[in-house]
């Protein structure tokens, strides 16, 4: 297997054991450089230390290799004990103040779903509280030492956002605070009291707490992965819906699910993730369900875009989305409607570019910047085009296909 020839995400998928087989594949010891930091770009590095640590396993990896994915194991595991530490305070001391808590996400998903607090690493904290509590769980978390580097919030932020500033402490995890699971400026109908409704008792850190029920968790779940982050979580994000449905299995009641889906206005998210949870890692989402979740007009090239998304490589070559647009329009006069724009920006856009031509005497010059920039920037690559080079319309048609996925991930009507 030669890392040049494949995305260095199906190579990882491969060394993790998911699609036919069960060997580990045949790489060099610079070929597994390259999967440790695509596993690390995916946030799945301790999955693949568990993998090439299980029994038969180490003889197929280089020592050096093993090594390597040690250290980070254990880097990892040693943040996740301090997080966890840090956090049965916080949760100890809002149950002892009677405040309920319902622990969201990757602190639920680590100890409880997982089962390993070591395999799914966080970067932070996310906690929801009643919107009634949010200024005595604030205050008691500066009582606590917590701090926020912005300014506390208003009522006319709570409008707006789904959550406090972060709190944290010199050298700890930042902590978020949640009312709801979304922004309330997007257009999605949550039933927050729901959520407290179906809330079900767990134990977190050592401390009794809410999480959410099984068809609450992966829809927020799949929100979160496909409309919050647009997928750059990657693979990890796709993980938690894996082993979220291995943890609940019966438990989850798919019906309401879609139907729950349907309600908020999430369905076009949770068809999505759910997909590619099935197709890149094998999920067991039953065919009735995924079906009953494929909102009118839903495309199936979609899941094979949001794919490449996840596993697709990098690329050094710059090649504009607008660049990329055009190339994808098929009509000359969209094509020149494209090109006007980009070549000769509205004077409120230019400003934005060049912030000294809004006080210029002559602010036309900076357009002749304008053009220099763009000729600097993506002449090689157009001039490649015109060329017909293979690499770079390649390049272009993925970035096309991109802008295409994105424009309908960041749109929440179909």
């Amino acid at each position: 297997m030669r890392m040049d020839r494949e995305p260095a995400g199906e190579v990882l998928l491969h060394c993790l054991g998911v699609g036919p087989g069960d060997q580990l594949p045949p790489l060099s010891e610079g070929e597994w450089g390259d999967v440790i930091r695509e596993s690390a770009r995916q946030g799945i590095t301790p999955l693949l230390y568990r993998r090439v640590q299980a029994p038969g396993r180490r003889a197929e990896v280089p020592p050096r290799v093993a090594e390597r994915l040690r250290e980070l194991a254990i880097g990892n595991a040693v943040k996740s004990l301090r997080l966890y530490r840090e956090l049965a305070e916080v949760l100890g001391a809002l149950r002892r103040d009677g405040i309920d808590v319902i622990v969201l996400k990757g602190a639920y998903l680590a100890e409880v779903v997982y089962g390993d607090i070591s395999l799914r690493p966080m970067t932070d904290v996310d906690l929801l509280v009643r919107k009634r509590d949010l200024a005595r769980v604030e205050a008691k978390l500066f009582a606590m030492g917590y701090s926020q580097r912005e300014q506390p919030h208003t009522d006319e932020d709570y409008s707006t956002c789904q959550h406090l500033h972060p709190l944290a402490k010199p050298g700890g995890a930042p902590i978020e605070i949640h009312w709801t699971i979304e922004s309330p400026t997007e257009p999605f109908a949550i039933d927050v009291e729901g959520l407290w409704g179906r809330a079900r008792g767990a134990k977190i850190a050592g401390v009794d707490v809410l999480v959410l029920s099984p068809e609450d968790l992966l829809l927020h779940l799949c929100l979160h992965t496909a409309f919050h982050h647009q997928l750059v979580l990657g693979l990890r994000g796709c993980w938690d819906i894996l082993e979220t449905i291995r943890h609940c299995g019966r438990a989850i009641d798919w019906e309401q699910l879609q139907r729950r889906a349907r309600r908020w206005g999430v369905e076009k998210y949770v068809c999505l993730t759910l997909h590619l949870a099935q197709q890149l890692l094998g999920a067991d989402v039953p065919a009735r369900a995924l079906a009953a979740l494929e909102p009118g007009g839903f495309e199936p090239r979609l899941i094979a875009l949001a794919r490449a998304e996840i596993l697709g490589r990098t690329s050094a070559v710059s090649v504009s989305a607008r660049f990329a647009q055009m190339w994808g329009v098929s009509r000359i006069p969209e094509k020149a409607s494209l090109l006007m724009k980009t070549v000769f920006p509205s004077k409120k856009a230019l400003a934005r570019m060049y912030p000294a031509c809004r006080d210029a005497r002559w602010p036309y010059r900076y357009y002749a910047a304008r053009w220099r920039d763009l000729l600097r920037q993506y002449g090689p690559s157009a001039w490649q085009m015109a060329r017909r080079d293979e690499n770079v319309t390649a390049l272009v048609r993925r970035e096309h296909e991109r802008a295409i996925l994105m424009d309908w991930l960041k749109s929440a009507s179909l």
